[in-house]
Order: structure tokens, then C-alpha cells, then sequence
């Protein structure tokens, strides 16, 4: 009887191992198979299409005085030129494109910031008064149109631990962000031998800013006005990038001029759906440098078609 019952099992176990095998072959054969080759869809398609650099006609760059100078595609995250790009310089007011970004990750747009002793900050203003109330939003218009020192120490004034906690949080997200060459000790941009970045740097700030999309618009807007809370003052703002309306594809971000930094200037530009970031650190003629870089750019680079 033990017997029988023993042979009973061998040949059940037989039968179990005999229908299951084949399933077990399939699944991993189509396992194997779909790591190694990826599917024909329209998603892997659209990735393999943009993955593919722009290539070079190796036309000569256009002369310039810039200390430092970077060029990157953004579709397909390519330096296309660089000079001296992770070197440290004074950045004057692409300062802000940090403050910009830190304090859109803290306010509000509708957030109600009122402005203290800021509304005495030297160099460029707005010319916010002292005890006035704005929306967060109109403080960015201030900060990014006419660079206004005063919207940005406002923008740090009305920070959780003020300027000085506005300013750490500055740090706080060069740390998040992996940037080599930078540090901050202000929100506006003012010369000091602890307040740096590099045009490297810069890059990656403008590439987190325009992840966001109040931002991108604020950047590619020409002039507007921003009016108090209570109706009773109201500023007109121009952006002080003249490349919006002077070059084809130009998108904004933002300029900068400090003695010792010298002409900055950020720009995004897109023509034809190629989307490009130049930065240029310490010109002596920043739009008319990044004017050369970018019509050279789109005759030197020819993006394969697909």
C-alpha cells in the first residue's frame, strides 16, 4: 500500500511539472525579451528623437570679451559651447533668478508681502514705498522686469527667519541642486567676495526656474504694470532684456551689471523648436555678445530630422 502511494505521487508530480513548464518558459522568454528590446510606441519613439544631439559645422565662434560663456540645448541636454563655464564670478542680478526660484517655493501667489526697510535698497528699483502691501506675484514682476533690488530684499524681508533665513535657504538649495561653484549672501546680486556663481551654475538655476511655468511667463514679458493692495500705488515695469524684442526666439530670463561682474546676461531662446540657454558672465557687451552666440548657434548646429 505505502508503495502504490508513493508511485501515485511521482506520477502526479510528473503531470504538475509537465503542464506547468511550458507557461514557466514562455513568461520568461517574453521577460527576457522585453528588457533587451524596447517596444515600438510612441513614447520610446518621442525619447530615442530628442535623445539625438545637434551636430556641429564647425563654423568659427564669434569673437567676445565675456570672462565666461556656456551654450546648452535643452531638449537634449547638451553643451553645445562652453568657456570657462565652472569658474567662480560675480553675477550681479542673475542672482535673482535663484531668489526667483526659492521664494516660489516658500509664498504664494497670492501671498501678501509688505514692504519694510527694503523700500531704501540701492541700484535698480521698482520703486516700492515704504508700508506698502503687493501679491507675491507682483513683488516677481518687480524683481524680474526691473530687477528690483527692492522687491528682492522685500521678497527676503517677508521670509521666515528674514533676510538672513532667505539667504541660507539660497544655500540651502545650492546644496539641493549639486552646484560646485556657487554660494549666496544676498537676494538681490550686490558685489561681495562671499556671493558667486559660475556660468555652469547659473544653467541649472534657470533650467529649475523654468520648470516653472508663472516663472517662464514672467520671464518673457516685455512690460506691465503692478499695483498695491489698497489701489494706491502702481509701478510700471519694463524688462530691462531688449533682446525680447530686438532678436527672433528670444524668451527672456535675465540680465545683470554690477562694477565688478561686469555685463551678465541669461537668455532662452527657441527657434523652430530647438530650445537653447546661453549664459555669458563679465561682458562688456552682453546683448550684443549673446545676439553673435545665438545666430551662430542655430547656423553651426543642424538638429537631425526624424
Amino acid at each position: 500500500m505505502r508503495y502504490y502511494l508513493y508511485s501515485a505521487g511521482l506520477v502526479l508530480l510528473a503531470i504538475i511539472i509537465a503542464t506547468v513548464t511550458p507557461f514557466v518558459i514562455h513568461f520568461t522568454d517574453r521577460l527576457i525579451t522585453s528588457r533587451q528590446i524596447p517596444q515600438n510606441n510612441a513614447a520610446v519613439a518621442g525619447i530615442q528623437k530628442y535623445n539625438i544631439p545637434p551636430v556641429s559645422q564647425n563654423l568659427p565662434v564669434p569673437g567676445f570679451t565675456a570672462r565666461a560663456v556656456l551654450i546648452k540645448d535643452l531638449i537634449t541636454d547638451t553643451i553645445l559651447y562652453q568657456k570657462d563655464a565652472n569658474i567662480p564670478h560675480p553675477i550681479a542680478s542673475t542672482t535673482k533668478i535663484m531668489t526667483a526660484l526659492v521664494a516660489s517655493e516658500y509664498f504664494k501667489q497670492n501671498s501678501v508681502l509688505s514692504v519694510g526697510s527694503s523700500a531704501n535698497i540701492p541700484g535698480s528699483r521698482v520703486g516700492l514705498v515704504y508700508g506698502e502691501d503687493l501679491s507675491f506675484r507682483a513683488l516677481l514682476y518687480g524683481m524680474l522686469l526691473n530687477s528690483g533690488n527692492d522687491a528682492a530684499f522685500t521678497l527676503a524681508e517677508n521670509y521666515q527667519g528674514g533676510v538672513s533665513g532667505f539667504v541660507s535657504a539660497m544655500n540651502k538649495k545650492v546644496l539641493e541642486l549639486n552646484l560646485k561653484n556657487t554660494h549666496f549672501d544676498n537676494p538681490a546680486g550686490f558685489d561681495s567676495p562671499n556671493h558667486y556663481s559660475s556660468a555652469a551654475d547659473l544653467a541649472k538655476i534657470t533650467e529649475e526656474d523654468l520648470k516653472n511655468a508663472t516663472l517662464t511667463k514672467i520671464f518673457a514679458t516685455k512690460q506691465t504694470n503692478i499695483v498695491s493692495l489698497n489701489k494706491k500705488y502702481t509701478h510700471q515695469l519694463f524688462n530691462l532684456n531688449k533682446l525680447l524684442s530686438d532678436v527672433r526666439g528670444v524668451l527672456g530670463v535675465k540680465t545683470g551689471t554690477t562694477e565688478q561682474a561686469k555685463e551678465n546676461l541669461v537668455t532662452l531662446v527657441e527657434r523652430d523648436g530647438h530650445r537653447v540657454l546661453l549664459v555669458i558672465l563679465g561682458s562688456d557687451d552682453r546683448f550684443g555678445e549673446t545676439t553673435k552666440l545665438i545666430d551662430w548657434t542655430y547656423t553651426n548646429f543642424v538638429w537631425p530630422r526624424l
